[in-house]
């Protein structure tokens, strides 16, 4: 397909689901209260249209910065200043530890330059033939159903982003069933996924809360589960490592610093096994989710990605060759990230003082960015609310500013996986859209809902149709 034809015929415009923005100026209170709730919904019209706003409180200052040269100099340019804000780190250190994901200065410097030839695209290419794989099964189990069958595509995407990731991370070797999986995951997020007051206000890590000790057998299964198989396959490096899987738990007991030549310790290893897994697959599938949303929403796009996908895949299913030609595909993706990102809101906290764009700020003052705000920014985008893959168009992509689109975060800590999710995500939608388009049921209520990531609150029935 050529690149001109990326534009698909246009069609009556649709907003997808968000929440409206209200138009009051909440108290700082308020806000909280919101944020605790779902905080895409906090932001007031306000936001999409200020570069900065800075709210200044007994309790802590905060500033939220949607300038992509304020998220430049925070991500970037004085990045040394400004670490995981100790509340996001609360919500993901009882299983995500001191990996790559909330680790701080030397240690957070060994393990990135340690993990990062784990993930060169050479490496990345290699995992292609199990990203299709994994997709065909999917597809085999739905070709069983009867024709116009209603699944929940979140739950789907889930469960083949984590077949996904056994197979890569573990070559199968991970047994535990699914459901489990799910639930554990679920349970954490609903527990321990949503901001409080209480840690703003900075409630101790130590103390048991209701949500903490809800979450705490979630943890606890992770860590019996994950740390089991780690143990059986480092014992199989010693006893037999002709024969060891050649997969991505192997390369990160066996990967050295490329400096200094240490092996990461046994701690890190689980701490970023489990990164891989619970944040891995969880981003991966809400990305998809959301883009089968959008597309059932969107005939136009939809039939332009089909007809991308039947002129360029030669076989049954996507190889790595083809992921670079899917260029409406790419599009597609990277267009629902911004609308639906990944990760909606994360935060910083300031170590000195420092000026970030018009503001002079104190230390610890917590630093607010949204991609949900940024992304959706009237100031940024044409059109920022609906649904225009061609702007990802080559040619078109080239011009937006690096720090106005956010998926995958920014600067160092930029997600070590985005080469791995950008492949699995386009082999997983060209491969289903070769033989279904996927239609949301016309009760289905959809309603974006942040915790940590973002999910669909009621879940996405979707029915099944043969192309």
């Amino acid at each position: 397909m050529s690149h001109a034809s990326i534009i698909a015929p246009a069609t009556p415009r649709l907003r997808p689901a968000a929440p409206v923005p209200h138009t009051h100026t909440p108290t700082t209170i308020r806000f909280l209260v919101d944020l605790a709730r779902n905080p895409i919904e906090a932001f007031g019209e306000y936001a999409y249209h200020e570069a900065y706003v800075y709210k200044r409180s007994v309790i802590r200052h905060l500033l939220m910065v949607n300038d992509p040269e304020g998220v430049r100099h925070i991500l970037l340019d004085n990045a040394s200043n400004y670490v995981k804000s100790d509340q996001a780190v609360k919500r993901v250190r009882p299983v995500a530890g001191n990996g790559l994901l909330t680790a701080e200065g030397a240690s957070w410097k060994f393990q990135r330059r340690t993990a990062a030839p784990i993930f060169q695209m050479r490496r990345v290419a290699g995992f292609a033939p199990d990203m299709t794989v994994a997709t065909q099964a999917l597809l085999s189990r739905w070709g069983a159903l009867a024709e116009g069958s209603v699944i929940d595509i979140g739950e789907e995407m889930m469960r083949l982003t984590f077949d996904i990731i056994s197979r890569t991370v573990f070559s199968n070797e991970l047994t535990t069933e699914y459901g489990k999986i799910a639930h554990s995951m679920a349970s954490y997020l609903d527990n321990l996924g949503r901001i409080t007051i209480l840690d703003v206000l900075g409630l101790p890590g130590w103390v048991p809360t209701p949500a903490r000790m809800r979450a705490r057998p979630a943890i606890s299964f992770f860590r019996h589960e994950l740390g089991a198989l780690i143990d059986r396959r480092r014992e199989k490096l010693l006893r037999d490592p002709a024969n060891v899987p050649d997969d991505l738990l192997t390369l990160l007991l066996t990967a050295k610093d490329p400096e200094e030549g240490a092996l990461v310790s046994a701690d890190e290893i689980y701490d970023n096994v489990s990164t891989f897994v619970l944040a891995g697959h969880e981003t991966t599938a809400n990305a998809l989710t959301w883009t089968f949303y959008l597309l059932s929403q969107f005939a136009n796009h939809d039939a332009t990605l089909a007809s991308e996908v039947r002129g360029t895949l030669k076989t049954d299913g996507a190889t790595a060759e083809d992921v670079a030609s899917l260029v409406f595909t790419r599009a597609v993706i990277e267009e629902a990230m911004r609308l639906y990102p990944p990760a909606p809101v994360f935060a910083r906290d300031s170590i000195g003082a420092d000026k970030v764009g018009p503001h002079e700020i104190e230390p610890n003052t917590a630093i607010m960015i949204a991609p949900w705000v940024i992304h959706r920014h009237r100031k940024l985008w044409d059109a920022p609310e609906y649904f225009l893959p061609e702007r990802f168009a080559p040619g078109a992509r080239e011009k937006i500013n690096r720090f106005a689109y956010l998926p995958f975060g920014g600067g160092p800590r930029i997600c070590i996986g985005m080469a791995f999710a950008m492949q699995e995500a386009i082999v997983i939608l060209s491969t289903i859209a070769q033989r279904y388009r996927l239609e949301l049921v016309a009760d289905q209520k959809v309603e974006p809902l942040a915790r940590i990531t973002l999910r669909p609150r009621y879940g996405l029935k979707m029915k099944l149709v043969k192309r």
